[in-house]
């Protein structure tokens, strides 16, 4: 699979997963509740940081 291919789509599931965190706690008014998602997307881009990093050294 293509190395952009990749890393465009772990961006854009941290981005999405990001998206619904941030309108389920505006709708359930419950932060704490949709933790996981927020943590969902942050292990989704820190995926992205990594494998990047990794490919351009």
């Amino acid at each position: 699979m293509n190395r952009r291919l990749v890393y465009m789509i772990l961006l854009s599931l941290a981005f999405v997963a990001m998206v619904i965190g941030v309108h389920r706690s505006i709708v359930e008014d419950d932060v704490l509740g949709n933790y996981w998602l927020f943590m969902v997307g942050f292990v989704f881009y820190m995926l992205y940081r990594y494998t990047k990093k990794k490919d351009s050294a």
